[in-house]
């Protein structure tokens, strides 16, 4: 569970796009868009869907387990957890979320442009890209459409302890235009938890406490 929420949160907070500014600041793209995406790890590869506005995204991802998400609203300093077939969630703040996967939060991001290339049918631009913080960060190659939407992303996320990951993402399907405001709304009637007033060093640990309440609600 754990691995699976900070692969969202990564892709959903995005991958740093420009040059010595923080990563989370960057990549929060101006255009409202739709999109399918994959993305590729030593635990598996991953397939779901994204809606962005600006400040705002939603991420589902498909699962053995009946799939989850995660909601990302930046004027409310929120990202809330969606687990989709036990139709519950957990409220984090942004900052706890973003300290679950190195320290996302406070990543510094350096680009070099390398050249123009094509990507699922888009113009797109590659950049060579070096985010660093306190507790990880990424090494690798992105390209940004001409909207400035992260079209596809590959390299290794760094850890402190030492835990390297490789990472791909590729978008599909991309549709720049309109999205339903609704869509970035938690669901009615959903179990869950609130814990944006728990502190970020505290808040692994408060997730995986309630993770067999949460998983036992898989089916209901």
């Amino acid at each position: 569970m754990r691995h699976l929420i900070a692969l969202l949160l990564t892709l959903a907070c995005g991958f740093p796009a420009w040059a010595a500014e923080p990563a989370l600041d960057l990549l929060d793209a101006p255009v409202s868009y739709t999109a399918a995406f994959s993305v590729s790890s030593p635990r598996g590869t991953y397939h779901g869907r994204v809606w962005h506005m600006p400040g705002l995204e939603r991420r589902e991802v498909a699962t053995t387990g009946g799939g989850q998400g995660v909601l990302i609203d930046r004027k409310a300093d929120t990202a809330t957890l969606l687990g989709l077939s036990g139709k519950w969630y957990v409220g984090l703040s942004l900052r706890a979320a973003a300290g679950m996967v190195g320290g996302l939060e406070a990543w510094q991001a350096t680009c070099t442009r390398l050249r123009d290339e094509t990507v699922a049918g888009l113009k797109a631009t590659r950049w060579k890209t070096r985010a660093e913080g306190p507790k990880g960060g990424f090494t690798g190659d992105i390209w940004t459409s001409r909207e400035g939407i992260v079209v596809k992303a590959v390299g290794v996320l760094n850890s402190t302890d030492g835990d390297d990951s490789p990472v791909e993402m590729t978008l599909s399907e991309v549709r720049v235009g309109p999205v339903d405001r609704q869509v970035f709304d938690l669901p009615k009637g959903w179990f869950g938890f609130d814990l944006r007033q728990v502190p970020p060093d505290k808040v692994i640990q408060a997730v995986e406490s309630l993770r067999p309440l949460l998983e036992g609600r898989k089916g209901k």
